[in-house]
């Protein structure tokens, strides 16, 4: 079950990072969400996660090759989902296990994450024994996790503020409130 008070400082605090944030009542609701965005980004090619692609929610939408960098790369946008969310930073968790799903969080311009409701914790804290679970397989390749809060935005030395430079400039988290059953 959602918790409405965790979902929302998620929100603000995701919003504050430079996050867009939709709510969307449920998961069937994210992917019509997700083709409208994609149609007004004119987005012809999409990068998805495996748990994306596995879902079925591909429908009309034209999904780069999985494994191919390259095509990563020239994807205007990516479609992953988030194990997490930290509602005290605005804070994006996913358990990375391949270096397709790393990449994907990356190479294309925009990055539009699925994140259950119920998968908002307090604090990146909460996630401590999980994170420590996750970090601990010994099976390859070398699990890793990723933190993302906001678009990616790094400064030079004469403090200039650039965005998307080492990742996507845009970031946008669907926030479903009944994850598929």
């Amino acid at each position: 079950m959602v918790n409405r008070g965790l979902a929302a400082r998620f929100t603000a605090a995701a919003e504050a990072a430079g996050a867009e944030v939709i709510s969307v009542a449920r998961q069937k609701d994210a992917y019509v969400t997700v083709a409208r965005l994609l149609d007004r980004e004119k987005a012809k090619k999409v990068a998805a996660s495996a748990s994306v692609r596995e879902s079925g929610c591909a429908g009309r939408l034209l999904f780069s090759n999985p494994g191919n960098p390259l095509e990563f790369a020239q994807a205007r946008v990516a479609l992953v989902r988030a194990d997490y969310g930290a509602a005290e930073t605005g804070t994006l968790v996913r358990l990375d296990s391949d270096d397709d799903e790393r990449m994907l969080w990356t190479l294309p311009a925009t990055c539009i994450a699925l994140l259950d409701g119920e998968r908002v914790v307090p604090g990146v804290d909460s996630l401590a024994a999980v994170i420590s679970g996750h970090l601990e397989r010994r099976k390859p390749p070398a699990s890793q996790v990723s933190l993302i809060t906001g678009p990616s935005r790094t400064a030079d030395i004469e403090c200039a503020l650039t965005i998307g430079v080492q990742g996507p400039a845009r970031l946008i988290i669907l926030l479903i409130d009944e994850p598929e059953a």
